[in-house]
């Protein structure tokens, strides 16, 4: 078999070995070809890819070249691989033992490993907002596409990326904008400080150097410019006007990343993208809050210096929620990607006979600031984004699991803290947050049911020279409320390679959260000399409810010392 690696489109599984020197470095590691490594193997380092390097060249990327690679080319190979038809498909290159991932520039790990108050949620990556009391100055204008807005300098010298609402529809793209980037952030992926801000027109003055982008071309602004794109939004009854004011990140802007591929002058960019954990388990929270435009366009990479690195933001959340930027949303957008080939050719060859099951569906706003957002029709694993990508279409059933983690990390109350960001009337608050909440149950109880969802386990001995061992863990599962105490049993098996220890059998979940069972091994080998690498023992535990089992989750074993302990090693589900 063959692996993926920055260094080809495919190499044989001999380099896997030797990439495993690369830790040394910070490089970190590659996974055996077409499933785990024996245990111990080396684990990716934290902050590996925040080395110093020279800074990377800024770059641009033809929109339109890629949307069309991805839609047709990339649905073409997507639809006929045989390796996901067979189940086979390579699994992240850059997951811990514990099936997890590791700080880095990509992302940092926050509500899922520390719960957060619903206070340092509504805050997210923020840090005071511009000063709207001053002078606010228009350094540049765009009056044309999406999202007409304004590049503004407040009295702080801090530079603000201006954009309005559509008129009919106050607070949608803002409020839509500021939720998800607190959701996004708190989740672990890096976004701009944004805040929704309340400002009187005379506030604005144009800078004499400003320039405007036009449909047709770039100029110098006039203050007819900014008439113009303020008169595309509504007033507030006070005659103010509402904006979301995005912070510009620190940093010189590369331009956007994309979702597949490495960034060729940035050495700390080791793995291929569309094999990168957080970015296909990202794709299961943009499922949860309906990012249907989370394409490259909507991403940036950043050269930090000091100390010299790249970081990579995800970037624009006014088209999430219910918020298609100038209008809601509709059934399409979550159900079918913008061009989906495959859909297309079905109504080209049927005469337009085809029907995908969302032209029928019927809808209305919930709210005008809200927009439309499914909850009954949602279903998280047919959810679509606007546009595919690679690492999207590459995610695994692990992939998802530990994306769905992330999104069961969020309290009720964190989820209510979020959405008052947004300065929704009350009523569309109130309407918006308990959508959310059911949004992420469904998606929790829909990727949880495909695995073993246990976490947190530890092993005890219980009998002299190892004979038997108890092992506790947490069912994800039980805690989220997915199954109960009741209907659940785990069905278990051991295998020692080293000392020919087998054994299997089923025990009864017990109340809470935390679960043990009990291995009656019998006497145990220890190790000769703690120094031998011996293969690890591997404690195979698969959930069963309601008759039906779920994909297994592996817990490696290893001893280590000379009374035949054992230690957990590594976790894989």
């Amino acid at each position: 078999m063959r692996t993926k690696s920055r260094f080809g489109d495919s190499v044989d599984c001999g380099f896997a070995a030797f990439a495993s020197l690369l830790i040394a470095t910070g490089m970190g590691w590659i996974t055996a070809c077409g499933g785990s490594n024996a245990l111990p193997r080396p684990e990716p380092v934290a902050y590996a890819d925040t080395l110093p390097i020279e800074q990377p060249t800024e770059r641009e990327q033809s929109e339109i070249e890629k949307l069309l690679e991805e839609s047709v080319g990339g649905e073409i190979g997507h639809a006929i691989s045989l390796r996901r038809w067979v189940g086979a498909q390579h699994e992240a290159l850059n997951v811990t033992r514990y099936d997890d991932v590791v700080n880095t520039a990509w992302f940092e790990h926050r509500n899922g490993r520390e719960q957060m108050t619903p206070e340092e949620v509504a805050l997210g990556p923020t840090a005071g907002g511009p000063d709207t009391a001053g002078t606010l100055t228009v350094i540049a204008g765009k009056a044309a596409g999406i999202s007409p807005g304004f590049t503004v300098r407040d009295a702080k010298g801090e530079t603000y990326l201006f954009k309005f609402d559509p008129k009919g529809n106050l607070h949608l793209a803002s409020a839509a904008g500021v939720i998800s980037s607190r959701l996004f952030w708190a989740a672990g992926y890096y976004t701009p400080e944004d805040y929704i801000v309340v400002f009187d027109s005379a506030r604005l003055v144009l800078d004499p150097e400003a320039e405007v982008e036009t449909q047709f071309e770039e100029r110098k602004m006039a203050q007819e410019d900014i008439s113009t794109v303020l008169s595309l939004t509504d007033q507030l009854p006070d005659g103010r006007f509402l904006a979301l004011a995005s912070k510009f990140v620190p940093g010189k802007p590369l331009g956007p990343f994309l979702f597949s591929g490495v960034r060729a002058d940035d050495p700390n960019d080791y793995f291929y993208h569309e094999y990168r954990r957080e970015l296909r388990g990202l794709y299961v929270l943009s499922s949860w809050l309906n990012h249907v435009d989370m394409r490259f366009a909507n991403t940036l990479d950043v050269f930090i210096d000091p100390p010299g690195y790249v970081r990579h933001y995800l970037i624009d959340f006014a088209a999430t929620l219910g918020s298609g930027t100038i209008r809601s949303h509709n059934p399409r957008e979550g159900s079918e990607y913008n061009f989906d080939f495959w859909p297309t050719m079905a109504r080209v060859f049927t005469g337009g006979f085809y029907k995908h099951g969302w032209e029928d569906q019927q809808f209305s706003e919930i709210h005008a600031a809200i927009g439309w957002l499914a909850v009954e029709s949602f279903e998280p694993g047919k959810w679509k984004a606007n546009w595919p990508n690679k690492a999207f279409n590459k995610r695994t059933t692990r992939d998802n699991y530990w994306g769905a983690k992330l999104v069961d990390s969020f309290t009720d109350a964190q989820i209510a803290a979020a959405v008052t960001e947004g300065q929704l009337p009350t009523e569309a608050a109130l309407a918006l947050t308990p959508i959310l909440i059911a949004r992420r149950d469904r998606v929790v109880a829909y990727w949880y049911d495909k695995v073993t969802p246990i976490e947190n386990v530890t092993v005890s001995v219980v009998g002299e020279g190892g004979a038997d061992i108890d092992v506790s863990f947490d069912d994800l599962g039980l805690r989220a409320g997915v199954w109960d105490t009741e209907e659940t049993r785990y069905a278990w098996r051991f295998e020692d390679p080293e000392s020919s220890t087998k054994t299997a059998g089923e025990a009864a979940a017990q109340a809470g959260q935390r679960q043990a069972i009990r291995l009656e091994l019998g006497q145990t080998t220890a190790p000769t000399d703690v120094r031998v690498h011996r293969r690890p023992a591997t404690l195979r535990i698969t959930v069963l409810r309601s008759g039906e089992t779920r994909r297994e989750a592996v817990i490696y074993l290893e001893q280590r010392d000379a009374y035949a302990a054992y230690e957990v090693a590594g976790l894989e589900h």
